[in-house]
């Protein structure tokens, strides 16, 4: 057995240097991406700190504001208006407020290219995102389309999602949720002083978002194995499982909102976002928990009602994840396998993809099927790399036993910090109806291969087989 590195496990990344060093030292292949970020500030006062950030990083005075419409505070005043009234003193501040249409503001082309013309009309030497994940998915698309040497500066308002700290944006493509290359943010700042004032539900939403490190990475390893990605690595998962193990057992301290776990959360969920920065992709933070999320917002732009917090749909999303391993790791006979039946042609998948999406939007369907499409492909490509899989199936297995947590004690971790376990406890709730649809359809959705699509390809993924994850869910009282 390997021993991870100590530099890993317990990394600091408010220490990227010791990072990337550690990082080098474990990377023989050289197939690692690297972190092209500068600092990341996670302390208490952190925004006193701006002037001085910015002024290390440009010596223009032309700074880009942009936030959404949504509050956020500092003691008693507005956050955004201080970060305004502190930068004002020194530099030339254009503040840029972005819709919040019906409540919710999408990553989307529109917002990207609104964002892009005001750089360059201002001639922004520095652009400055204050906000959640959708700012930060959008400032950095944005700045990356116009200039990626303009330094991006990332305030991070809540513990609510990882996407703070990689070099992807999540960008809605014709309904379809798309993990794009763009840029890292070159500085983070997560000023804990604001954290503690966020929303509870916003920071339970982050610990949402990292309880799938219990399910993606194992995924991630399903599709290496299985010859259908060639992008894991051990360092990605490294960084990740042995803080988050700390998180999850320190859950009812976080419900007690005690300062130190707020701050380890801000850690693992920051690592999370390196995580997949370093992989170059998201899979070490996003598998199948992730997908039935994604299906689960497009459904609600379909029906016109607000998003639940990403965070908070992916733990539940994890939890029938985390059901489905275990009965795979405890089910699985290999020798019963018909190879023939595991591959199904584009004649049959094709009018699924369609018939599971384009009630949606027509161009939404499409998409999906150029994705999937893709990935049947490749799947039958792969055939000798199956077998070699059933015929190393007890192997395997044994590894992923290792790594996985058990349902039962998700679920009680979650209901001990204060968490929904339920789609109904989502503000707002969502439908059963809409949560089957998203269980039984999320292995139609993109090219990303998962532990669904192996269950649906082994005939299992079928609406019995969803079925039996709600009763299972159920007896732990969660899922729907």
């Amino acid at each position: 057995m390997i021993i991870a590195d100590p530099r890993l496990i317990y990394a600091d990344p408010r220490d990227l240097d010791t990072l990337r060093n550690a990082l080098k030292d474990n990377d023989p292949e050289g197939k690692l991406c690297p972190i092209l970020m500068d600092q990341i500030y996670i302390q208490k006062k952190a925004i006193e700190l701006l002037p001085e950030i910015i002024s290390e990083h440009t010596r223009g005075k032309k700074i880009l504001m942009v936030s959404d419409m949504t509050p956020y505070f500092r003691g008693k005043d507005s956050l955004k208006e201080q970060i305004y009234y502190l930068l004002s003193q020194n530099f030339d501040v254009l503040w840029l407020t972005l819709d919040n249409h019906d409540h919710v503001l999408h990553a989307v082309d529109e917002e990207s290219t609104r964002i892009q013309e005001v750089i360059r009309t201002h001639q922004a030497d520095c652009v400055l995102g204050i906000g959640g994940g959708t700012i930060t998915d959008l400032c950095k698309d944005a700045s990356h389309a116009v200039d990626d040497s303009i330094p991006l500066i990332i305030v991070q308002t809540a513990l609510s999602v990882n996407a703070f700290s990689d070099g992807i944006s999540i960008m809605l493509k014709n309904g379809v949720k798309c993990s794009l290359p763009t840029r890292y943010p070159s500085v983070l700042v997560i000023d804990l002083n604001v954290i503690e004032q966020a929303p509870m539900e916003r920071n339970l939403a982050g610990y949402g978002d990292v309880l799938a490190t219990w399910t993606a990475p194992v995924d991630w390893y399903l599709s290496h194995k299985l010859g259908m990605n060639n992008t894991y690595n051990d360092p990605s998962c490294d960084i990740l499982r042995t803080q988050n193990s700390e998180l999850l057992e320190q859950s009812a301290r976080l419900a007690a909102k005690d300062q130190e776990t707020f701050e380890l959360l801000a850690k693992v969920l920051t690592l999370s976002g390196l995580a997949m920065g370093i992989a170059g992709e998201s899979s070490p933070s996003s598998g199948t928990e992730h997908i039935i999320t994604h299906l689960l917002d497009m459904a609600a732009d379909k029906q016109h009602r607000d998003v639940a917090f990403h965070g908070a749909q992916v733990s539940i999303g994890t939890i029938f994840t985390a059901i489905a391993w275990d009965i795979l790791l405890n089910e699985f006979d290999p020798t019963s396998v018909d190879l023939e039946k595991c591959f199904p042609t584009e004649k049959k998948m094709k009018p699924m993809v369609y018939e599971s999406f384009e009630w949606i939007k027509k161009e939404t369907a499409d998409e999906c099927w150029k994705g999937y499409q893709k990935k049947l492909e490749n799947w039958k490509s792969n055939k000798e790399n199956f077998k070699k899989f059933l015929r190393n199936w007890d192997i395997i297995k044994t590894e992923i036993q290792n790594v996985v947590v058990s349902p039962q004690h998700l679920c009680e971790q979650m209901r001990a910090a204060g968490a929904p376990t339920h789609y109904s406890q989502m503000t707002p709730s969502i439908d059963e109806k809409t949560a089957r649809w998203a269980l039984r359809n999320c292995h139609l959705y993109r090219n990303r291969f998962t532990l669904s699509d192996l269950l649906f390809y082994l005939g299992w993924w079928n609406d019995d087989f969803i079925e039996r994850l709600i009763q299972r869910a159920s007896e732990l009282d969660a899922g729907l």
